[in-house]
């Protein structure tokens, strides 16, 4: 990996682990290359349906963000796909750390960004 991460407890719930958004893309961009999308994304909640993207970043009329979330106090990060009008895959991972408002302050500003990229992408 090209930045290798720190990984302390399997749970992923450790401050003591350390990944940088690349670790993550990496890994999601290997799952993308051996899975097909229509298996890869069950594994995943998706945006606007299924778990903790149950009341977020839902799609008009389709669910365009297949994605695993990550929360700590002052910390939320999503990564995973985004599927674009055009029909195109993305692999991200969105990470914000240390900030001073709500999460659904965090949620909605990645909302407008995501769907910038759904809608012209």
């Amino acid at each position: 990996m090209q930045q290798k991460p720190r990984w302390v407890d399997g749970s992923g719930l450790s401050r003591y682990n350390l990944f940088t958004p690349i670790s993550f893309v990496e890994v999601l961009s290997k799952m993308h290359q051996k899975i097909p999308a229509k298996r890869l994304f069950q594994f995943f909640p998706v945006g606007g349906k299924t778990g903790t993207l149950k009341n977020w970043f839902s799609g008009n009329p389709k669910p365009y963000i297949h994605a695993k979330s990550g929360t700590l106090g002052n910390n939320y990060n999503l990564s995973g796909y985004l599927i674009t009008n055009s029909g195109k895959t993305l692999i991200f991972s969105y990470m914000n750390n240390h900030y001073m408002h709500s999460n659904s302050e965090v949620k909605k500003k990645m909302q407008a960004v995501f769907e910038e990229l759904r809608d012209n992408y």
